[in-house]
Order: structure tokens, then sequence, then C-alpha cells
């Protein structure tokens, strides 16, 4: 019997362990991906601002300048609600995979128990 209870305490750890591996994937993977995200939003407010600042000279009144603040603002603000949009799919898939692998875990291990027990 103490063999037994000491292969199942075994085998609930290498589960346990595989489980906490499965979870540093998931994590780095989504760390990887969010921080491609903001490089790219950098770039994409650098492009931005530089559009921007080759705009001013050629513009010729205070109008001008109004309408090309405008058209920045917008530009800006459609590329922070995109960013925010990814960002939340991104988070919800790496929340999905989180849950399916405590799940399937949590299903082995009651499994290996009610098998070893038997």
């Amino acid at each position: 019997m103490d063999k037994k209870v000491a292969e199942q305490v075994a085998e609930v750890t290498r589960k346990m362990v595989n489980s906490i591996a499965g979870l540093q994937k998931i994590n780095e993977r989504t760390m990887k991906e969010l921080a491609k995200q903001q490089v790219n939003a950098a770039e994409a407010f650098v492009t931005v601002s530089s559009k921007q600042i080759k705009g001013l000279g050629g513009m010729k009144s205070v109008q001008d300048v109004v309408n090309a603040q405008a058209d920045i603002v917008s530009d800006v603000g459609k590329m922070m609600v995109e960013n925010a949009r990814q960002t939340m799919e991104l988070l919800s898939r790496s929340q999905e995979e989180l849950k399916g692998l405590i799940e399937q875990d949590l299903n082995d291990i009651v499994e290996q128990v009610k098998a070893n027990t038997k």
C-alpha cells in the first residue's frame, strides 16, 4: 500500500510540474506577444508624429493646423482603440488556454486518484 501511495504522489507531483511548465509557456508567449504589440504601437505613433511634423511645413493658416491636428487625433484614437482590442483578444485567448490547462490537469489528477483508490 505504501508503494502505491508513493507512486500516486509521484504521479500527481509530475502532473503538477507539467502544469507549471505549461503555465510558464502560456505566460511567456503572452508576454512576448504583448511586447511585440507595444513595439508596433510605438512605431505607429512615431509614424503619425512624423506625418504631422512633415505636414506642418505646408500649412498656411491656423485652420490648416487645426484640421491637421484633428486628423492626427482621429488617427491616434483609432490606433489606441485597435491596440486595446488586440490586447483584450490576446488576454482572452490566454485566459481560455489557462482555463483549459487547469481543467484538464484537475480532471487527470481526479481520475488518477479515483483509479488508485479502487
